[in-house]
């Protein structure tokens, strides 16, 4: 998965004015830290890559209301991540020598959100808002814990307004500027083939 600032980085180019409940959304799916088995089966990582589309859609259909930004950006979550694990995580597992892949992994989109937190002057102001949101904004049908919800956007606020690291030199600046832009195409696309009313709603200007 890409680092939690990607999302919103990704979250921004898609929706430039998008609700705060949608920004939550992009983000939140992230937030369940005590049971890894349960966050790999509701991201999809539990099966093959082929078949991840598929269940996102049968998600999709069956849990979310996508007319609702929460879940609309919940979406936008799961389906960034796909396309970040079949393409930059999957480049980065391939050509690593070394013998901590996972640890190495980390450490780099780790580098690459911090710089993103700190180049874009909107990252703060939307920390700032998000760390202690109405939880009327992230009303789900997930069943995310409260409580890691809480932690979840308290540390990241701190992590995204107070460390000052990277950028990565493997995932650096132009490479996330080309997966992001690459990405917000595919996912209209996606929209238009599976979800039309939610691309109605929320891109309206752009339907031809």
């Amino acid at each position: 998965m890409p680092a939690t600032m990607m999302h919103l980085y990704a979250a921004k180019k898609l929706l430039p004015g998008g609700s705060d409940a949608f920004f939550l959304g992009c983000i939140l799916p992230d937030a369940i830290d005590t049971d890894r088995a349960w966050k790999d089966h509701l991201h999809f990582r539990d099966i093959p890559a082929e078949e991840r589309v598929p269940a996102m859609i049968a998600f999709a259909k069956s849990t979310l209301t996508l007319t609702r930004d929460f879940d609309f950006g919940v979406l936008w979550h799961f389906y960034l991540d796909y396309l970040w694990d079949i393409g930059p995580q999957q480049r980065h597992r391939d050509t690593y020598t070394g013998t901590q892949w996972f640890l190495d992994y980390r450490a780099e989109i780790a580098k690459a959100g911090s710089a993103l937190a700190r180049e874009n002057a909107w990252a703060k102001p939307l920390w700032q808002r998000l760390k202690d949101p109405d939880p009327a904004l992230y009303q789900n049908s997930i069943g995310m814990p409260e409580n890691e919800i809480r932690h979840f956007l308290d540390y990241n606020f701190h992590w995204h307004t107070e460390k000052k690291l990277g950028p990565s030199e493997i995932f650096d600046p132009a490479l996330v500027e080309g997966f992001t832009n690459r990405a917000v195409s595919e996912f209209k696309a996606f929209l238009k083939t599976y979800f039309s009313e939610a691309l109605r709603i929320y891109f309206h200007n752009e339907i031809q």
